[in-house]
């Protein structure tokens, strides 16, 4: 059995994309015969999804970032390009490889997989300055010559990688992200008890992600003002964060050209909820909505297709790739196409239809989730033998 450590604490980043991707992940593998997920916590971490089993969680300061004990331990790996600090910790708890946490430096005697997410900075240069984009430069070209493997969540995130560093492309391996969200909501609650409770009006879309600025609520805001000009008013639920750190003004700027468009009242801005509220509003939504201008893979996708709804996605590559079965393709660029295909959605839809979409997906995600697992498996198992050096 290969123990694979993971570093989660319970304060996160805020990315809760990446957040769910991890749960998601360690979730898959829980039951696998060949690798066991070990969490390294600075804090008390605890899991936003049910597992079938407890999780070993180990807590150690040397990863809580506000503590001294992490900066010296990261001072130390500066100099040696080797976090033997870490390296000891680990071993001393029989774990193989370090997963998705980083890598461990150049020097390292122990193996590390990373996952960088996406090259959104390379892509779409005009959302980051020039310092954020110079960080993630440095950070991915370290972790791409440090690293034992790297992990990418499609073929479109591969390509930019060889790309970026062609010197360390064929570390790079593919892990596509399922969702297993149809699997935290075993008491779902009833179309009519959560429209009373968040004051929903129905019938209503669902659009499920953080408000940053590459996610393009704008495009949804000026549909719905076109669905309103023609008499036709619409119905959006958003989820997510409402904070963009790198466009602090975007939200309520957001939410002022919606007032300015006169469809205030038909954009309903959850904010964060529960993994819970989140799957039960994805099932009585008519539809999901992921309108982003660009992704690595993304969340609101496959939970898409693991709950087997309609999506009206953005016509990008990645999207593409990832290829729902009941996607129908936008142009981001456009809220009359939007507008147009959302109109022509509600007027064909059918609760009996979508109902048995679910049905079926919910079937069929266990065996997506094993061969998530096994995908995983293997790029473990991979590092292990490849990877580690003697003492």
């Amino acid at each position: 059995m290969i123990r694979v450590g993971f570093v989660l604490n319970a304060s996160g980043n805020g990315w809760i994309g990446g957040t769910n991707y991890l749960e998601n992940l360690l979730r898959a593998i829980a039951k696998s015969n060949k690798i066991q997920a070990v969490i390294l916590s600075g804090d008390a971490f605890a899991p936003s999804i049910r597992f079938d089993q407890p999780l070993e969680i180990i807590g150690t300061r040397l990863v809580q970032p506000s503590g001294w004990l992490y900066k010296a331990r990261k001072g130390i790996a500066r100099i040696l390009d080797r976090d033997v600090l870490m390296e000891r910790f680990l071993r001393n708890h029989n774990i193989d490889v370090l997963s998705h946490s980083g890598h461990l430096g150049r020097n390292a005697h122990l193996p590390t997989i990373t996952w960088i997410p996406d090259f959104q900075h390379i892509r779409l240069p005009e959302f980051f300055t020039a310092e954020q984009r110079h960080a993630r430069d440095v950070a991915y070209a370290q972790s791409a010559d440090a690293s034992t493997r790297i992990v990418l969540s499609s073929e479109d995130a591969k390509r930019d990688f060889s790309a970026f560093r062609p010197s360390a492309a064929d570390k790079a391996r593919i892990l596509r992200f399922v969702s297993t969200v149809a699997s935290n909501a075993d008491q779902v609650e009833t179309r009519e008890s959560l429209s009373a409770r968040y004051a929903i009006r129905e019938p209503f879309f669902h659009l499920p992600n953080q408000f940053w600025a590459h996610k393009n609520h704008t495009v949804v805001v000026d549909a719905l003002a076109l669905a309103r000009s023609r008499g036709r008013p619409l119905t959006v639920v958003c989820t997510g964060h409402t904070s963009d750190s790198r466009h602090p003004d975007y939200f309520p700027q957001l939410m002022q050209h919606a007032r300015d468009a006169g469809c205030e009242n038909d954009l309903k801005v959850l904010g964060l909820v529960s993994y819970g509220d989140l799957a039960t509003l994805m099932r009585h939504s008519v539809a999901v909505i992921n309108p982003s201008l660009f992704e690595g893979w993304s969340t609101t996708v496959e939970e898409a297709k693991s709950l087997g709804k309609t999506i009206l996605l953005s016509d990008i590559p990645v999207h593409r790739e990832q290829a729902p079965d009941h996607g129908i393709f936008f142009d981001p660029r456009s809220p009359r196409d939007l507008a147009d295909r959302l109109l022509r959605f509600l007027d064909e839809y059918s609760l009996q239809d979508d109902e048995n979409r679910m049905n079926r997906a919910l079937e069929e995600t266990p065996q997506r989730v094993r061969s998530f697992s096994a995908s995983f498996e293997e790029i473990a198992v991979e590092a292990v033998t490849r990877g580690r050096k003697s003492t």
